[in-house]
């Protein structure tokens, strides 16, 4: 620990020294790009910059992307949109070395500043990277490593750039999100679930650059008033990988008609023997509970900007949670045949009108609805018939 304390203290001598200095004619700037990794926090890829002077002799990366794991209530704050993150300076050898063990691509456009825009950049970015300045609160789609990077380029330059806006596809963000995430069914069903109607809103070209590639892609057909030469120079690639992603062929979706079909063959032994299999009726009221709860919370009480108007609760109610651990009593009063009528009607709402809900549903909530509406209209007509 001694050690690791010292050489973080030569790291920032030096930095503190480097940002003591004028940068050289030679020195360069430019912007890294990564492909997408397999966590699911890099699914997404990645956005850095490189300042590298070869007169002062530094070759630094900026990256905006860095969270510390050992924060306290770490993941209470990443649920709640508290979390922050944070600019890190590191060496750039470093970084490659990293991006390579991880088997990911990486890529580098210079950046075409003019010496006093390159000075005003080194300059701004050294600022965020003062402990004082370096932390920001995250937001997946608003705030985060490229649209960080995008902000400091375009605040330090001298004129407005001005971006190819007829070049842009037309994409919301949630179908930008699935040309990440569609080859991981079960990751790609969990985050719509999760993700509200807002993410159904069309991403402008400017808003489309939260994701890596996209950064790359715009700033690249992105050019200064009056000027020929676009805001980054040729692509040079560092690093490259193949990294072929087979979709998995058992999907949420998949498991759930399966159930359905169980759930139908449960049905037909509950009506003969006139009596429900409360324990296993107990278990979807326990994962609608769940899901609800967590629905609730996401877009009540959450910070996160995208999560809120989701209407994924018509069949993840969050009171199931509790009618689920203590609903005994509750299951022999009148009143509970009313409470599955509506929870047949709500989960029914998705397969009769989902093409009037302005929200994309993902796959898995057609199946879903069905075998929630088979479980719950058993359970209503065993509950009629006594």
């Amino acid at each position: 620990m001694r050690y690791l304390s010292l050489i973080v203290l030569i790291l920032l001598s030096q930095l503190t020294g480097t940002a003591q200095k004028k940068l050289s004619e030679e020195a360069q700037i430019s912007l890294l790009t990564c492909s997408p990794g397999n966590e699911l926090y890099s699914l997404f890829g990645h956005s850095a910059i490189r300042v590298n002077d070869p007169v002062a002799e530094f070759d630094w990366v900026f990256n905006y992307g860095t969270f510390d794991f050992d924060t306290p209530n770490f993941y209470l704050k990443f649920a709640n949109g508290n979390l922050n993150y944070m600019l890190r300076v590191g060496n750039y050898r470093t970084f490659l070395r990293n991006y390579g063990y991880e088997k990911r691509s990486v890529w580098e456009q210079l950046i075409n500043f003019s010496e006093k825009e390159k000075q005003q950049f080194f300059d701004a970015i050294m600022l965020n990277a003062k402990p004082e300045n370096r932390y920001y609160r995250y937001d997946f789609l608003f705030d985060n490593c490229a649209t960080r990077i995008r902000d400091i380029i375009e605040d330090n330059i001298d004129s407005e750039l001005q971006y190819d806006e007829l070049a842009a596809e037309k994409y919301t963000y949630r179908e930008m999100i699935h040309l990440y995430d569609s080859q991981m069914p079960w990751i790609a069903n969990g985050l719509d679930i999760l993700l509200g109607m807002k993410t159904d809103d069309d991403a402008n070209l400017y808003n489309q650059m939260f994701l890596p590639d996209y950064l790359m892609e715009h700033l690249k057909g992105a050019y200064k008033p009056g000027s020929s030469q676009p805001i980054l120079g040729e692509t040079k690639t560092l690093l490259s990988f193949d990294n072929p992603n087979q979709k998995s062929w058992f999907t949420p979706a998949l498991l759930f008609y399966l159930l359905f079909i169980g759930s139908l063959v449960l049905a037909y032994f509950e009506l003969k023997r006139k009596k429900e299999f409360l324990i296993i009726n107990r278990l979807f009221l326990l994962l609608t509970g769940v899901v609800g709860c967590l629905v609730f919370f996401l877009w009540f009480l959450s910070r996160h900007s995208v999560t809120g108007e989701n209407f994924n609760m018509l069949w993840a109610i969050p009171f199931n949670i509790f009618v689920a651990f203590f609903g005994a009593w509750f299951f022999k009063a009148g009143s509970f045949r009313l409470y599955l009528l509506f929870l047949m009607v709500c989960s029914a709402v998705p397969l009769a009108f989902g093409w009037l809900i302005p929200q994309y549903l993902p796959s898995v909530v057609y199946p879903l609805c069905l075998l929630l509406v088979s479980r719950y209209g058993s359970w209503y007509y065993i509950l009629t018939r006594r």
